[in-house]
């Protein structure tokens, strides 16, 4: 855990906010936008990913016009990744921060992201606090909660900022329902996979291990939070797209459960936990019963998490073994492939020197034939052999 310098520069940002069903999550997230007092060089793109709901893209119309954000219609629907890849390429000069349709924002929350991404060279991505954040969530450590009794986003963020302030946390990989990305590392690393994560999950954490490949860093922002409701836009289909997407993570990046294991185990952000956790106590110590039901959900999940991670690179060792005697398998069969064809080899060779020396011989034989017959006609050519012939010739 390190605290930040603070923003050296106020490069240009773009949030980008791709929309595609719920009007009522949409509508919480836009308004929460307009509310915000955004700083200089900050706009906000709306993507209508071809809606299904004409109610959601006409309040898409209208919310952009009245707070002066940017519109984008897709022709057909693209699908997550892809629209936020072609948000991307909408303002290449600035900075983007992809936020998800289910969330609510609030107060100076992107001036606090983009500190947090120019304390140092090699910040390639910034993640907030959030209820519903997997490694960046509070007040339950990996899982989804609401927000704590008595408190609503505003005054859960504001507290946050006060408890820690300018904090940050390295984390292996940042978490796509808001995520801030430096242009530079945008730029240098290349867009989402539409191949391999098109139905979306799984994308910004293939994004943030391909840029750790380049040397970039991701961190937590401990001082902002971000309400986030979660898998709304799937209907239903959030669990088996995590599946799917966890799968084609740990093919594409074998350390990927490893890392986040290391991470669990350590828990870099249980101080700034903790240090909201006395905010709250702090200014509103009825509620103090909330924090003892949610330090135990923290300590089961810690539980049941690095149970399930341990048996995934379990699993994973498991293939690698037997991977392992495949392919030691498959270098015996090649030596007995190897010895057979040498033993081949060597057959062919000495047929091949028969077949030599009987050619040799054969030609010997015939060239001797050949003497023999041309000695043969010589001697009936002779005299002495035509004398010979009419002496043996018999009396008529």
């Amino acid at each position: 855990m390190n605290a930040g310098n603070g923003a050296q520069a106020d490069p240009p940002v773009l949030v980008i906010v791709p929309v595609y069903r719920g009007l009522g999550i949409t509508r919480n997230c836009l308004e929460s936008l307009a509310d915000c007092d955004l700083p200089p060089g900050v706009s906000v793109l709306v993507i209508d990913d071809c809606s299904p709901e004409p109610g959601l893209s006409e309040y898409c119309r209208e919310v952009t016009a009245r707070a002066g954000f940017e519109l984008m219609v897709n022709d057909e629907n693209l699908g997550f990744v892809a629209s936020a890849n072609r948000g991307f390429d909408f303002r290449p000069e600035a900075d983007v921060i992809l936020l998800n349709s289910d969330t609510v924002v609030a107060n100076d929350w992107i001036e606090r992201l983009r500190a947090c991404a120019y304390h140092g060279d090699r910040v390639g991505t910034v993640t907030p606090f959030s209820n519903n954040g997997t490694i960046c969530s509070y007040p339950v450590f990996l899982q989804s909660s609401d927000l704590p009794a008595g408190w609503s986003a505003a005054e859960l963020d504001q507290l946050v900022r006060r408890a820690n302030a300018g904090t940050y946390v390295e984390v292996p990989t940042g978490v796509g329902f808001c995520l801030y990305v430096r242009r530079s590392c945008l730029d240098e690393t290349g867009p989402f996979d539409v191949d391999n994560f098109g139905q979306g999950y799984g994308e910004e954490c293939d994004f943030c291990l391909r840029a750790a490949d380049l040397g970039w860093r991701h961190h937590l922002a401990a001082d902002t939070f971000v309400y986030h409701e979660g898998g709304a836009s799937f209907a239903g289909e959030s669990a088996r797209r995590k599946r799917e997407a966890d799968g084609v993570l740990n093919e594409l990046h074998p350390r990927y459960h490893e890392l986040v294991t290391d991470f669990i185990e350590r828990d870099p952000p249980r101080d700034c936990r903790a240090a909201i956790d006395a905010g709250r106590i702090s200014e509103r110590p009825d509620l103090a019963p909330d924090l003892l039901e949610e330090q135990r959900r923290n300590t089961d999940t810690l539980r049941e998490r690095l149970q399930e991670y341990s048996a995934a690179i379990g699993a994973e060792r498991d293939r690698a073994h037997q991977l392992d005697l495949m392919l030691e398998e498959c270098r015996q069969r090649f030596e007995e492939v190897d010895s057979a064809l040498s033993d081949a080899r060597r057959v062919v060779d000495d047929l091949n020197a028969g077949i030599a020396q009987q050619k040799k011989e054969i030609e010997n034989g015939q060239i001797y034939a050949h003497g023999l017959e041309t000695h043969i006609h010589n001697m009936e050519q002779s005299r002495s052999w035509r004398y010979t012939a009419w002496l043996r010739r018999k009396p008529k």
